[in-house]
């Protein structure tokens, strides 16, 4: 596979919430030589790999918002599913609790719960974010995107903003995304390799941290409407499945 699919297939994945981009650079073997590169600012050779990802996401990013407008309620269920099953792989091996992991994951919860805002969904006439949220955004959401096991999507969802991305790659708003571009590059460049070494450190306070985050803001994702519970649930359940099974890989 050339590095055009790689990018094209991980581009398409990272969009989701519950998935992670750096899982799926270690399953194309890409992760390490990556983090070697960027430590380095050795990038030209991942021009091929960028131009595929950049198409994955426009692809994918059209997709998702085309669903939310259309099946709002069953996106969200499936979701959130998704960004639950998600607390696996941030985890890992370090599910195991002790008090220090529950105060940090308590920590977590109430900070998630806080942050999220209403029920996430796609409509045309969202507000564009101010330039600060979407510049933080762009740096947290890339620096976090490439750690194995750490979805990066949901930290837009955690602040906020995850449907204002999804609406802005749907809208081609070369704004909006031009101004989360320099904020992801400067989270890249600037912040990936310390935050590497910083989450091998702690990983295990991290995870835990990040898991209640998640959790908390996963009540942005409960569905606008219980019209349809069936089919409520069973999004909820191939999402939550869909995650679990990728985070075993």
């Amino acid at each position: 596979m050339g590095m055009v699919a790689k990018g094209l297939l991980t581009g398409f994945v990272i969009v989701l919430p519950g998935m992670s981009g750096g899982t799926m650079l270690l399953l194309l073997g890409l992760y390490e030589k990556l983090m070697r590169d960027l430590s380095r600012l050795r990038i030209w050779s991942w021009i091929p790999f960028a131009l595929g990802a950049a198409g994955g996401i426009l692809l994918s990013g059209w997709a998702f918002a085309w669903l939310f407008e259309t099946y709002s309620s069953i996106v969200a269920a499936f979701l959130l599913g998704s960004i639950l099953a998600s607390i696996k792989s941030v985890l890992g091996e370090n599910y195991r609790p002790s008090f220090r992991r529950v105060a940090v994951f308590l920590i977590g919860l109430a900070i998630g719960v806080i942050l999220a805002g209403t029920p996430i969904s796609v409509v045309e006439s969202a507000a564009r974010p101010n330039l600060a949220l979407l510049l933080i955004g762009g740096a947290l959401a890339s620096a976090t995107m490439i750690l194995p096991g750490v979805p990066g999507s949901s930290v837009l969802i955690i602040m906020g903003i995850y449907d204002n991305m999804m609406q802005a790659l749907a809208d081609l708003d070369w704004v909006t995304m031009g101004i989360f571009i320099v904020g992801a590059a400067i989270g890249i460049f600037g912040l990936a390799n310390a935050l590497d070494n910083i989450y091998s450190r702690y990983r295990a306070t991290i995870s835990w941290l990040f898991s209640g985050l998640i959790l908390g803001a996963g009540r942005m994702l409960v569905p606008a409407s219980f019209d349809t519970p069936g089919l409520l649930i069973i999004a909820a359940v191939t999402g939550f499945a869909l995650v679990w099974w990728w985070g075993s890989k």
